[in-house]
This record gives structure tokens, sequence and C-alpha cells, in this order.
């Protein structure tokens, strides 16, 4: 027996492609990953239950339960779904805001640029980009490659790291 769903829901799902759906929730973003296109053929057939019921699910788990834990409110869904007849969701990851990243990552360089007593000119010769574009780095206005920030790192005597997302208060975010 299928879930009846009524009421108005705060979340915004649609498929990325046959295996990926993206669900836009006030604050946060994440993207589901599944192994098959079943979702997605249930779903161009006409029925839009597993959208409506995507939505209500993220609504009620990530915005109705006092605290939600992201890996509680991961099983919780993915029960759901299976209760619906529907494939449950292999992955679930929070989709970060990739311009506050670069705005973040600008503001470090500058932050490090600054500690080191490294004038902007002089970093960018060192790292072979023109002054403008380390201006634009450091004001989160221009996307560098890996290669480019490896040299950045470097030169300011740090390291590119892939670290968890913490909280304010020191505890992980999902």
């Amino acid at each position: 027996m299928k879930t009846q769903i009524h009421g108005n829901f705060v979340g915004k799902v649609n498929f990325i492609d046959q295996y990926k759906v993206k669900i836009e929730m006030p604050g946060n973003t994440y993207v589901a990953g599944f192994t098959t296109n079943y979702n997605y053929l249930t779903t161009t057939n006409g029925d839009n239950h597993f959208i409506r019921l995507m939505s209500s699910l993220f609504t009620f788990n990530m915005y109705c339960v006092p605290r939600p834990d992201f890996n509680t409110a991961f099983r919780n869904i993915n029960s759901e779904l299976y209760r619906n007849e529907y494939e449950m969701m292999q992955y679930l990851i929070p989709e970060q805001n990739k311009d506050d990243e670069r705005t973040r990552i600008g503001a470090r360089i500058r932050d490090l640029r600054k500690k080191n007593n490294i004038d902007a000119k002089d970093l960018a010769a060192r790292v072979g980009i023109d002054a403008s574009n380390l201006s634009r780095i450091e004001q989160g206005h221009y996307s560098v490659g890996f290669d480019i920030l490896t040299r950045i790192a470097n030169a300011l005597n740090a390291r590119v790291e892939i670290v968890e997302n913490v909280s304010d208060n020191g505890n992980e975010t999902e």
C-alpha cells in the first residue's frame, strides 16, 4: 500500500538524470543516487507519486523531526521508499554552494598570504599567474584549477586537503 500524500511541502525534487535526483530544501540541496533507473521510469510514465513522496519525506525528516541526524534521516527515507515499492537511495550527499566555496577558499588564500607577509604581485609571480587572476581568486570570482591551487598552497607553505565539514560548535555537519 502506497503512502498517501497531502498538504504543502517545502522540498523541490527534480531528476538530474535517470539515476540521480536533486532535492532543494531551504538552506540545503541534496543529491540522491540510485543504482537503476526504476524510479525515473515510474515517474516518466505519468506517476508523480515518487516526486511528491521524496519531497514530503525530505520535508518531514529534515525539518519536522527535532534535531535531525543525517544518517537517521537517510535510513528513514530509504525505509519509506522501500515500503512504497520504490528503489532505495544508494547515496545521499549535500550539495555545497560553489560560490560560497570559492569565496571561502579565496579568503583563506588571502589570509595565508598576509600572514606570510607576501605581496599579491609576488605571490602571483611565484605561482606563475597574472596578478589580476590572483585578485579574482582571492575575491572568490574565479574558479581555480587544482594545479594552480596546489602551486598557490606550496608558495604559501600550505597544502590542499579535503576535510570534513564542521559546524561552528565543532560538530560534523551533513
